[in-house]
């Protein structure tokens, strides 16, 4: 009985950690929660869909909330599986670090010029945040496996 009872134990503590995301897995679901909170913004900013001041704004501020979240998920040698995360994100710490300044600036821009509700300055910053994005996956991020 005690066998019994341990093996359930540990098979309840395992399966949970056999379930687990990898790094990757985790950071790929993070990049598309904010894909997707980005891009309702671009459909505005692409004039298909109509400007609404308080709409974009909530969308601005989402975006700000989760735009931290991926780079949480970037531990040491966690290029497996159908990881894109190209070695330089580990060889070149320095820069990594600066391309997510430069996202998280951009993402802080332009939640301040939805504040604003100037459309100009709005598409301006959205663009930045799209370059921003480009630039890193230029850098950083390999091909599809």
């Amino acid at each position: 009985m005690k066998k019994l009872l341990t093996v359930l134990l540990l098979g309840a503590i395992a399966a949970p950690l056999a379930l687990a995301d990898t790094p990757a897995e985790t950071r790929t679901k993070s990049f598309k929660k904010v894909l997707l909170a980005f891009e309702p913004m671009g459909t505005v900013v692409r004039g298909r869909d109509p400007y609404q001041k308080d709409a974009f704004i909530r969308q601005a501020d989402a975006l700000s909330l989760i735009a931290a979240e991926p780079f949480n998920h970037f531990p040491a040698n966690s290029i497996s599986g159908k990881s894109r995360a190209k070695p330089e994100i580990w060889s070149q710490p320095a820069k990594f670090q600066a391309d997510k300044d430069a996202f998280l600036k951009a993402v802080a821009d332009l939640r301040q010029a939805a504040r604003g509700g100037d459309l100009a300055a709005i598409k301006k910053n959205y663009g930045a945040v799209a370059q921003s994005c480009k630039s890193c996956h230029d850098a950083f991020r390999g091909p599809e496996k």
